[in-house]
């Protein structure tokens, strides 16, 4: 599941780049930290969503606010290891069914290397990826969302 937002901002970091041939400079640098942290946070929000819509299938209002209210407890990190157990929370078949979907596939490492590529942007000076690498990335580990929808949707 492509996310538009995330891929008007690519669209727009490339094409500057390249009108102002800024490939390999801070300034890249500058683009590929602003949406590491984009994708990140569009990637959190997505699954936080496609949750909150599960949730809401309960049509208990009570529990649907008490879901929503704790899922900020439960749900602290993008890793596919946290989303698996987050999905462990409805049932261990929903958890195994996304490792079954994901375990050692490339985009549950492109997935992983944006979430951690993000953790050291953070915490760091600098970007640890290329804006080409993490384009690469985000075309493969998008596909996490799709298998988290795919799960949700199972009634």
């Amino acid at each position: 599941m492509k996310l538009a937002l995330v891929d008007r901002a690519i669209e727009t970091c490339e094409e500057h780049l390249e009108r102002t041939n800024s490939w390999g400079t801070e300034i890249e640098a500058f683009l590929t930290r602003y949406l590491l942290v984009l994708i990140c946070a569009s990637f959190e929000e997505e699954i936080e969503s496609i949750v909150i819509r599960k949730l809401s299938a309960s049509k208990d209002a009570h529990i649907e606010s008490f879901a929503k209210s704790a899922l900020n407890a439960v749900f602290r990190s993008l890793k596919t290891s946290e989303i698996a157990g987050l999905l462990h929370r409805f049932s261990p078949e929903y958890k195994e069914r996304f490792h079954d979907r994901l375990k050692g596939t490339k985009a549950e490492t492109f997935f992983n290397n944006i979430v951690a590529s993000r953790h050291y942007t953070a915490h760091s000076l600098g970007a640890n990826v290329t804006l080409r690498e993490l384009i690469e990335f985000y075309e493969e580990g998008h596909a996490v969302l799709d298998a988290v929808q795919e799960i949700c949707a199972v009634v």
